[in-house]
């Protein structure tokens, strides 16, 4: 097959990151050619997001655009969206534009044998228990590396288990060997990703749960690589924070002190009615607490809805004060999106969407707070280690930042620490290209202030 060239645009999570990587090596293995340019392209693929209306309506817009810019061109759409994008019907006299081909989420492991599948692919005899996708690199400098995809909870606000299907583990060996491949090609940091971590392990008797695979990781990569790189974890529940998985979090090697919840509200109230009564603002407050003994610094991270159906200004009050009280340092706020399909869409007591962006507004607003005494605490620590992202460099205003920072040249650059802290940083330029040297590892730095862009950090010298 001649060279072809292809682009790839990715929306919503890190599975989807993950997926599009393992799209990418698959079709640069049958000669495709990666361009940055879409109108450059024989082949235009969308891996689509619909966990909320917003990444739905991306997905359609950017079929548009892109067929705008390349018409010749084969377009995809692929991923959660595109299941939904069949059932959409546009207003009448709507501007509009279809792709060549839609391949539903639990189909889109058929086109790592190529772009082309109803043509040229034979059919998988089988849909294997896990989609076969495997990475082994990564265009960020932290790879995710996907352990489980679906969900059978059932959440009533969400979509994603009409899109994603039902839960299924990855082996934990072949975990393990794509783990060690990624540290061994000098990855200094991977995140443990899937759409419920929770769930991991439920559907192969013999592969334990999620608390089983972390300590089946740690056990095997921290006698190589412990000091030198670390693992972190996409998502959990206040609910998997029982005493098992405390013990499981604090005796690992290679973990770092960082957590994302998957909270989404502190009012009981609202959380049975969004089918998430399994838990309590109160169990992750004492999960927490117990994990500062351990930990006395915690990264902590949370996805937060508000507005959903029948929320009141007291439900309101009580995930204010819970954002007050956690040691919280970012999270993701949503206003509850309307999603046909789910079991909320009929629910009485929707809200305006003045109020659900008010109320989305006033949590930001707190959670901001949080973040910035987040990044202040961490200004009396002697030393940090930082995973650099070399591809992203900070315009040569930061200079303005800290000219003091350094000797002589170099570029500025962000990465984050162990506390998944922002950090921005200089590193040394390699000749006249004016890029940074490799920056491989985890990086000796220590902090110098708190900007806008979060923690400025210097690295230590003979270390970077």
């Amino acid at each position: 097959m001649p060279a072809w060239k292809f682009f790839i645009a990715t929306f919503g999570c890190k599975v989807n990151q993950y997926e599009s990587q393992s799209l990418r090596e698959a079709w640069q293995k049958l000669g495709g050619v990666e361009c940055d340019a879409p109108g450059e392209a024989d082949v235009l693929c969308v891996n689509s997001c619909a966990i909320t209306a917003k990444g739905e309506r991306d997905a359609r817009n950017a079929v548009f655009r892109l067929r705008r810019e390349a018409p010749a061109a084969r377009l995809i759409l692929t991923g959660c969206a595109a299941r939904l994008f069949a059932d959409f019907r546009p207003r009448p006299g709507a501007v509009w534009a279809e792709p060549d081909l839609l391949v539903p989420q639990e189909d889109k492991s058929r086109l790592l044998r190529g772009p082309w599948p109803e043509e040229s692919i034979p059919a998988f005899p089988a849909a294997p228990a896990f989609p076969p996708f495997q990475i082994n690199a990564f265009r960020r400098a932290r790879p995710v590396l996907k352990v489980q995809d679906g969900c059978a909870h059932r959440c009533t606000y969400c979509i994603v288990p009409l899109t994603r299907g039902k839960p299924r583990s990855r082996a934990p060996q072949e975990v393990l060997d794509e783990a060690r491949r990624l540290l061994r090609a000098g990855y200094a940091e991977l995140m443990l990703s899937g759409v419920n971590l929770r769930q991991y392990g439920r559907d192969v008797p013999g592969y334990g749960d999620f608390w089983d695979l972390l300590r089946f990781l740690d056990e095997n990569l921290a006698p190589e690589f412990a000091g030198r790189a670390r693992l972190r974890i996409s998502s959990l529940e206040p609910s998997q924070l029982g005493g098992r998985g405390l013990e499981t979090l604090t005796a690992c090697r290679l973990l770092c002190p960082h957590l994302h919840i998957s909270l989404q509200h502190a009012s009981l109230a609202v959380l049975k009615r969004m089918g998430r009564g399994h838990y309590t603002a109160a169990m992750l407050e004492e999960a927490v607490a117990a994990l500062t003994a351990h930990w006395p610094r915690i990264g902590l991270g949370a996805d937060i809805l508000v507005g959903f159906p029948g929320e009141t200004d007291e439900d309101l009050r009580l995930l204010l004060e819970l954002i007050e009280r956690l040691p919280l340092s970012y999270a993701h706020v949503f206003p509850y999106s309307r999603r046909p399909g789910t079991a909320a869409d009929a629910f009485a007591g929707h809200l305006p969407q003045a109020v659900k962006l008010k109320r989305a507004a006033l949590t930001r607003e707190a959670v901001a707070r949080r973040h910035q005494r987040f990044l202040r605490d961490q200004l009396d620590l002697p030393g940090m280690l930082v995973a650099a992202d070399a591809s992203k460099h900070v315009p040569p205003e930061a200079e303005r930042e800290a000219p003091e920072i350094g000797d002589g040249p170099g570029v500025w650059c962000k990465g984050v620490n162990e506390f998944y802290a922002p950090c921005l940083f200089r590193a040394p330029a390699a000749g006249a290209a004016g890029q940074p040297d490799a920056l491989t590892g985890l990086l000796a730095a220590r902090p110098v202030r708190v900007t806008e862009k979060g923690l400025l950090v210097e690295l230590k010298k003979n270390e970077a």
